[in-house]
């Protein structure tokens, strides 16, 4: 009996080999569709942050806070009302060096950053220089990105469902079947967003300096470029 049991298991694997089956009570059709597309990013945001160091606390803190609040003031006049300008770090850190393995403290290093979302990417490279010239020179990153990334998501996985629903049903009807029920839709997405953080930092390279330097060298404009955009679906339907 098992012997005879093991023998019509294998035929009935063979049987619907051409069909992949959960068992031999249900035939299945699968498939997957992929829409990749590059679009345009639709939003900036500017990490900015300003760090002094030295023995008085009190003096090194208020000197940061008037380079932050004259670069602030200055950038946010610039802004739309869908743009906005925050701060987003304060930190206070103690620096030592050791001397015969005994560590001894040298200064306090104080730290501000703020950060600012621009709709109009054309005004990245005026809003850098800007910062720079009240004070800022140390320019954390610039990151360009969609900021409703979920509606676009949404609608090219949309379209991935209806281009794979479309591709099963071609397939099962050259198969001389016909679908039934979905078994399983599993979309995803994924944005591969760019950042140019590198470029920032090497462009002001010669900047970083105690001072700006009335010579310093203007930022040449970005070209954010373009979003990869990959949505696919795993389709599974049931053949009737």
């Amino acid at each position: 009996m098992l012997k005879r049991f093991a023998v019509t298991f294998l035929m009935c694997g063979m049987m619907f080999a051409p069909v992949i089956a959960a068992d031999c009570q249900e035939s299945i059709i699968t498939t997957d569709a992929t829409i990749n597309r590059e679009i345009a990013p639709d939003t900036a945001k500017i990490t900015f942050m300003v760090e002094n160091s030295g023995l008085n606390l009190a003096a090194i803190k208020e000197k940061n806070d008037k380079i932050v609040n004259d670069a602030m003031a200055a950038i946010k006049a610039q802004l739309a009302t869908n743009e906005s300008i925050k701060t987003i770090a304060f930190n206070v850190r103690n620096i030592y060096s050791y001397k015969d393995k005994v560590r001894v403290f040298q200064k306090y290093a104080v730290s501000n950053g703020f950060e600012v979302k621009l709709k109009d990417l054309d005004k990245v490279s005026n809003i850098i220089n800007l910062a720079m010239g009240n004070g800022v020179k140390n320019i954390e990153g610039v990151n360009f990105y969609i900021e409703d990334s979920e509606s676009v998501c949404n609608n090219m996985m949309a379209e991935a469902i209806k281009m794979g629903k479309n591709r099963i049903q071609h397939l099962s009807n050259a198969a001389g079947t016909s679908l039934d029920k979905a078994k399983s839709i599993n979309p995803y997405c994924s944005l591969n967003s760019s950042n140019t953080r590198s470029h920032v930092n090497k462009v002001y390279a010669n900047a970083m300096v105690d001072s700006v330097a009335a010579d310093a060298p203007a930022m040449e404009t970005f070209e954010p470029g373009k979003i990869n955009v990959r949505a696919s679906v795993n389709m599974v339907y049931y053949l009737k």
